[in-house]
């Protein structure tokens, strides 16, 4: 990624992050009687911060290096623009031509659970200061640490194998502005009306890579969707 974007992104990070310490009340939202746990409730501030859209919010629920935490940031957009996607879908063609697209050969797009009492079907495994939270449908689970008298989500459990923190938070930036851009087109004149080419997406992140990239970049994506 370019130097000076990265190092945007990384201020933008650190901005988020100043003066969230083991105390904030992002990490200590109210769970529910059944599991009331820290690293539940750090569960539930992570997925209310992301449909709630809460940047700061949902940074804090996490603990890594700093390329880490960009690689955080990259999937925060990611789920916005992923939604951002739908919504233009919708708003263009109805539900029906979203869920036609959702089931097509090659649609990449996979949305990020809005319903309240989805985290609570995470399973959640506990190992003295660790914990695992494997989510309804997931196959990678999420790392849980006490970080700093807090429960925090372990950034590096997003870095794909055999990739770099830095290298797959180019590629979920570049798929969230490909995500952005398409929905900005879709339903205009000129642009293809429903149903919506499943492979559009992709074809907007490929003019977005340079030659020989776009398989890095299914890695990162698909890496994502696991969790």
């Amino acid at each position: 990624m370019c130097k000076v974007l990265w190092a945007a992104v990384l201020t933008l990070v650190l901005v988020a992050l100043a003066g969230c310490g083991p105390e904030q009340a992002a990490l200590r939202a109210p769970g529910p009687a059944q599991d009331d746990s820290a690293p539940r409730r750090t569960l539930l501030a992570w997925h209310g911060s992301l449909v709630g859209g809460d940047r700061q919010r949902y940074l804090a629920c996490f603990a890594g290096t700093e390329d880490e935490l960009v690689l955080v940031l990259a999937a925060f957009e990611a789920v916005e623009a992923g939604w951002a996607f739908r919504n233009a879908v919708v708003a263009a063609y109805g539900e029906d031509a979203w869920r036609s697209f959702e089931r097509a050969d090659g649609a990449r797009v996979a949305l990020f659970p809005r319903e309240s009492d989805w985290p609570m079907r995470i399973t959640l495994v506990r190992t003295g200061a660790m914990a695992f939270g494997y989510l309804p449908g997931g196959r990678v689970p999420l790392h849980l640490v006490e970080d700093r008298g807090a429960w925090r989500i372990q950034a590096a459990s997003l870095i794909p194998p055999g990739q770099t923190a830095e290298k797959a938070a180019y590629y979920l930036f570049r798929w969230s502005a490909a995500l952005r851009e398409l929905a900005q087109r879709v339903g205009r004149p000129g642009e293809p009306a429903a149903p919506l080419p499943p492979d559009a997406p992709r074809g907007a992140l490929e003019e977005k890579l340079e030659a020989g990239e776009l398989n890095q970049a299914d890695e990162a994506i698909h890496y994502m969707m696991m969790h």
